[in-house]
């Protein structure tokens, strides 16, 4: 798969742009998909993630249920990743989900692991 994408980003940079390519542009646009909530998209209210509305939930097998599937459907919605492993860990603390899941790059099968950590007061979220 020859990947031609380009993107813009300007974020965590100081004054200047940044134009983003590879794995790179897929990372920062699987962070996007997981910052929109679902139902902020108004032209297709099932795009996004509902992962911001766990937070100081209690973590019981149907909360952690809702999170892995959660994040398969996310990560399942873009063709250039795929999961290596269907075991999503979920960690819980008083005031922060956080998920970390293994995946595959799928141009260049290079693998990365997603780490996602959701607190009230902001969306921490990285690669």
């Amino acid at each position: 798969m020859s990947e031609k994408i380009i993107g813009y980003t300007t974020k965590n940079r100081q004054l200047t742009s940044s134009t983003l390519t590879g794995i790179e542009l897929a990372r920062q646009d699987l962070l996007n998909h997981f910052a929109i909530r679902k139902g902020e998209k108004w032209t297709n209210p099932e795009f996004g993630s509902n992962l911001p509305y766990y937070v100081f939930q209690p973590l019981d097998e149907t909360t952690a249920d809702l999170i892995e599937q959660d994040v398969i459907d996310v990560v399942s919605y873009d063709p250039r990743f795929t999961m290596t492993n269907k075991n999503v860990t979920v960690l819980e603390d008083e005031h922060f989900v956080m998920v970390e899941v293994e995946l595959l790059y799928v141009p260049t099968t290079t693998p990365t692991t997603l780490a996602l950590k959701f607190d009230r007061e902001s969306q921490n979220l990285e690669f």
